[in-house]
């Protein structure tokens, strides 16, 4: 693992990684103030009676479009999967790309900050690069799982987490109330509120940037996709933070995740999903193994799909 950032950029699976998020910026960014129009956004979810509003906007599918193609011009061997278009390239690929261009696009349709883009790396289906860029802020977080930096233009620092050890002094965040829709889910997320300093909503991954740089204290959520949470276990990990399921597991296949600056910290959420049933709804606890083995299956690409989005796909 790098252990300085101009060693870990001198990969060039690394460095094409910030150069991914610097062109989907270079879409997004304009779109967000309304330089190509007015923004709109389709729902994924249109006529599903029992799910929520899913929002996908043309800059999501142009940013991603672009991103695929860088890929497939400089490892045209790696595989990809991405958040509006699927998976895609070959299932043995050593190599893959988790690509989600606007992470946070309820914030970017209302015009508001706190949507960034997420890229993970994986290598034989395990993350070992998470990046994090908040466009509007022009600030990249980017982790190995051993270090994490923080580069806003030219300025580049090692990042770490807090020392907060106690549940009340924590300042933590999640992305919706409403996606906590059982009893034991809903009954941890209220007594988090009523423990913790401070619990903010709709922030998507930007927390758990926040969360890497010492900012914040505690980041969780529930139902994650593998290209909302990849991105984050290297980052986090990087940092000196702990990310892990919700009985403690690894955090590799995604869904219910829990992100805590220290042990002492991650011990008190895990005793309060217990002590709620929310750890029992979301599941039994599996092994480190068996966790790598169903993320590994969850985003392994369909030999059918293309790596390459048609541009026909792209909204006007």
């Amino acid at each position: 693992m790098a252990d300085s950032f101009s060693e870990l950029t001198s990969d060039s699976r690394t460095a094409l990684a910030l150069e991914l998020a610097r062109a989907a910026a270079r879409i997004v960014v304009p779109a967000f103030f309304g330089d190509g129009g007015e923004v709109s956004a389709a729902d994924k979810n249109a006529g599903a009676t029992d799910a929520s509003f899913d929002p996908v906007t043309a800059a999501d599918r142009a940013a991603e479009r672009v991103m695929r193609e860088m890929i497939n011009r400089a490892f045209p061997a790696d595989a990809i999967i991405g958040e509006e278009f699927g998976p895609g390239g070959s299932d043995a690929a050593e190599w893959q790309w988790l690509l989600d261009p606007i992470d946070g696009t309820r914030a970017f349709l209302c015009g508001l900050p706190g949507f960034t883009t997420l890229i993970a790396l994986l290598h034989d289906g395990a993350p070992v690069l998470g990046l994090i860029n908040d466009p509007l802020l022009d600030t990249t977080t980017i982790g190995n799982g051993t270090h994490c930096w923080r580069l806003r233009g030219s300025d580049v620092r090692h990042v770490r987490v807090s020392a907060t050890i106690h549940l009340g002094d924590a300042l933590a965040g999640t992305t919706l109330p409403r996606l906590y829709d059982t009893p034991g889910k809903r009954a941890f997320l209220d007594a988090v509120q009523q423990r913790a300093r401070h619990v903010q909503f709709d922030g998507d991954a930007s927390f758990y940037a926040a969360l890497a740089q010492g900012r914040m204290d505690i980041a969780f959520d529930t139902g994650l996709k593998p290209f909302d949470a990849a991105a984050l276990i290297p980052v986090v990990r990087g940092a000196g933070g702990i990310i892990s399921g919700w009985h403690g597991e690894t955090a590799a296949p995604g869904g219910d995740i829990i992100a805590c600056a220290t042990p002492a910290l991650h011990e008190q959420m895990l005793a309060l999903l217990e002590e709620t049933g929310a750890a029992a709804e979301s599941g039994s606890a599996r092994t480190a193994s068996s966790a790598t083995a169903e993320f590994s299956a969850a985003t392994n690409p369909s030999s059918t799909a293309s790596s390459a989005a048609p541009s026909s796909a792209v909204e006007d």
